[in-house]
């Protein structure tokens, strides 16, 4: 069995024991950075949804929490393991050298200490069974010890999910952020760890009954009296035909209580004590821990029965490597265990004392292990310790307060991505600055402002003050509107906005549809290319030239908006193994919403609202205080507080950009910033080689043109003195060079498609048709929504 990448116990080259956590989502509470702040969180934050969710999640079955009293505020972990994969590369952490293997990394030093052996919980250099022998059920034959990853591709992806599912729960209630744990510091002293036992055929008494959580009290106690200390769960899955939901391990390792493990005679002094501080104290129910093992009395009844070996001393005999019956009493292999992030499963727990270490719940009782209690303080606990320091961790990736969504909207470029809150009105500061510049030059050259999209422009202008002034009722507004010799123009400014075409396209639609020339303004020539062309010819950008994603067998892909689809009863969702929307536009002008199959999901008129459509989707919707997610045939699948929470997993249905035409060349000018102000970007297409015959340069430009404005359709014709007067207009926009005629037009056709010219009045294109009606209105245009 394969070691879990998400953990890693090892002695590094200086002696020091590192107990890593890799990947791990820390829940950060608001309010830390100042003491008279009130965004400070009071009240429980349950878990026990998020756990569900998370447990859900592809590559992840098993589910770790981690929480300690931190400098500022309580630290919480979440950190997702898994049992299918293999190892990662990553697992090497920079202080190992190729002789720190896990597998001869020990901390004894005396035959009478008791040792530590890093990265296994016996300390023999390989994974032990941990058979299922102290739990009710085991889990389907699945190894319950995770030992790897969940990935996408190369890259592993549970960290960002699970702090995906926090913040779809929580939102800006909670931040969080990805980081590496280190436990190390407190591993330098084995300490007693009381683990959670329940006795056979009893149960522990759910929260809506007792009215409590366990790790809250737990919590709340230990920090009211100044205690150190290290709480773990590990929840898992039941098996499909268990009679319960999960299986739950869980440990509290205490702190400067007076207490450690070093020889033998400590093992002994704290199996006699009276010892404070044990898990099930916090527990409520029939439950106790291995603190409260009756080692002694069992061991005299065992030997007065038989003059033979006892079952207590085979089984101590059997179990060596995880120490004596003394150790496993005080939770010397529960304190390793810990350290590695593993279950641990030790059969003397049910052969001897009849109780289960990992313990079957409902999720009704998931409360009791998985909540957060908000606490602050001023100074940390473990600063009062001399042999033990607090746990360190580090920041690998920073979050959002924003509730995310995993879905791309933009070009398929690496990473495209963008959260909900994007949608945000509030533009970034170079934005604000090129909005400012661009002004300036157009006072220069004779415009008067007409109205701006701004609340401040730091320019002096004549009354009436064009921030305050409106040339477009609704939301949908132009940048800049200016005047010049009677015309109205449009200036649109696009900053940081290479991987949003869909709301350019809105802009260039809302100038052809009030009729007003678009001047599209960059801060760099590429950046201006990139607006107008597709080059090199397989990206996907340059939607000033084409208004559309990508085409299909059957019709052309569009683009998204950021706009969920919804309803007053729901809000609509993707099923669970899409992470993006694929709208398709027919040549007959229905939209269809297209699943990873080919099946259509949702389809309408494209001229009709996108809420109107026929969706066969999973959706969310309110019902009372709750959030139900239901599947596409209206089963209930899960009840949440919140409506992202109810969708956690799932990502919401974005509404298509559907183009009023197939380009904007027309309406449309591209300029970018430079030493004189602005500049036209003038790049000629690649069509156009003035070195080439015109013959050549025809027949380039027919098939982009034709290829462009239709899609194949067999038995379809198009009479081609139709296609030509829209090439015409298409053509003499984007070169100087001499058009060919209605002659030259049709032989460069017959250079790569089928025409048909048996009528010289006649002439048709055949097997193809235009993609869509031009002059398409889509009330999901934002313009469009605002004239209604």
């Amino acid at each position: 069995m394969q070691r879990n990448p998400s953990s890693r116990l090892y002695v590094d080259k200086n002696g020091n024991l590192r107990a890593y956590r890799l990947d791990a989502v820390r829940l950060i509470f608001p309010g830390i950075a100042d003491d008279t702040d009130e965004r400070r969180l009071d009240g429980l934050l349950p878990l026990d949804d998020v756990a569900e969710d998370i447990l859900d999640e592809y590559g992840i079955d098993l589910l770790e929490l981690l929480t300690w009293p931190g400098k500022a505020q309580q630290v919480y972990f979440l950190i997702g393991h898994s049992s299918q994969g293999r190892a990662d590369s990553r697992l090497k952490h920079p202080e190992e050298s190729e002789s720190d293997t896990a597998d001869d990394a020990d901390v004894s030093t005396t035959d009478t200490q008791t040792t530590l052996p890093a990265a296994t919980d016996g300390g023999n250099g390989e994974d032990d069974a941990d058979s299922e022998g102290d739990t009710a059920e085991s889990s389907d034959g699945e190894p319950d010890q995770p030992v790897s990853d969940g990935r996408d591709g190369d890259r592993d992806t549970r960290a960002e999910r699970i702090k995906a599912i926090v913040d779809d729960h929580y939102g800006d209630k909670l931040g969080t952020e990805i980081c590496t744990v280190d436990l190390g510091p407190i591993g330098k002293m084995p300490v007693p760890t009381s683990r959670l036992l329940q006795p056979a055929n009893l149960s522990i008494t759910s929260p809506e009954v007792s009215r409590k959580s366990a790790t809250a009290d737990l919590v709340h106690d230990l920090n009211d009296e100044r205690i150190s200390y290290l709480h773990q769960s590990l929840l898992g899955p039941a098996g499909s035909s268990a009679p319960h939901d999960y299986l739950i391990t869980s440990r509290l390792a205490p702190f400067g209580t007076g207490h450690g493990i070093v020889t033998e005679a400590d093992l002994s002094r704290h199996v006699e004590a009276d010892n404070d501080y044990r898990i099930s104290d916090y527990v409520p129910g029939p439950s106790t821990d291995n603190w409260g093992l009756p080692i002694e009395k069992h061991k005299r009844y065992a030997n007065k029965q038989t003059t033979h070996p006892s079952q207590l001393e085979q089984l101590d005999e059997m179990s060596l490597r995880d120490g004596s019956i003394e150790a496993l009493a005080a939770g010397d292999p529960e304190f390793r265990a810990m350290l590695s992030g593993r279950v641990h499963n030790d059969d003397r727990y049910e052969e001897l004392f009849g109780a289960y270490g990992r313990i079957p719940i409902e999720k009704s009782e998931l409360k009791h292990f998985f909540a957060a209690l908000p606490t602050y303080f001023e100074a940390s606990s473990f600063g009062r310790l001399t042999t033990i320091d607090e746990p360190d961790f580090s920041t690998e990736q920073l979050g959002s307060h924003a509730p995310g969504t995993r879905q791309s909207y933009g070009t398929d470029h690496p990473g495209d991505s963008t959260t909900l809150s994007d949608s945000s009105d509030e533009e970034s500061d170079r934005h604000k600055e090129l909005v400012i510049e661009r002004i300036k030059f157009l006072l220069r050259h004779g415009h008067k402002i007409i109205a701006v999209d701004q609340d401040v422009i730091e320019v002096d202008l004549s009354d009436p003050d064009p921030t305050e002034s409106q040339y477009l009722s609704g939301e949908s507004r132009p940048d800049i509107v200016s005047k010049k010799d009677g015309e109205i123009l449009f200036h649109e400014i696009e900053v940081e906005n290479d991987s949003k075409p869909a709301a350019l396209l809105t802009n260039l639609a809302r100038g052809v549809y009030h009729d007003h020339p678009v001047h599209v303004i960059t801060e760099s020539q590429s950046e201006a290319q990139g607006k107008l062309w597709s080059d090199p010819p397989t990206a996907k950008d340059g939607p000033v030239s084409m208004a559309f994603k990508d085409t299909d067998e059957t019709g052309t892909i569009l683009y998204n908006q950021q706009k969920n689809v919804s309803t007053e009863a729901c809000w609509y969702l993707l099923p669970r193994d899409l992470s993006e929307s694929t709208w398709r536009l027919l040549p007959t002008d229905t939209v269809q919403l297209v699943g990873k199959d080919g099946s259509i999901l949702a389809e309408g008129d494209a001229e009709q609202p996108v809420e109107s459509y026929e969706f066969h989707t999973p959706r969310v919707r309110k019902d009372g205080s709750d959030w139900v997610l239901e599947s596409a045939s209206g089963e209930e699948l899960r009840r949440r507080r919140t409506k992202d929470a109810a969708a956690s997993g799932y990502t919401f249905v974005w509404k298509p950009l559907i183009p009023t035409q197939f380009e904007y060349l027309t309406n449309t000018t591209v300029e970018f910033q430079s030493e004189n102000g602005f500049t036209i970007f003038e790049k000629p297409p690649l069509w156009e080689q003035p070195q080439q015959s015109a013959s050549i340069r025809y027949e380039d430009a027919a098939k982009a043109f034709v290829e462009l404005v239709t899609i194949e359709d067999e038995g379809a014709e198009i009479p081609i003195p139709m296609l030509r007067r829209r090439f015409k207009t298409w053509y003499t926009e984007q070169t100087d060079l001499k058009q060919p005629n209605e002659t030259w037009f049709g032989r460069a056709l017959r250079a790569y498609f089928e025409v048909d010219d048996e009528d010289d009045h006649n002439k048709t294109l055949i097997d193809r048709r235009f993609r869509f009606s031009e002059g398409l209105e889509s009330p999901a245009l934002s313009f469009i929504e605002d004239e209604e």
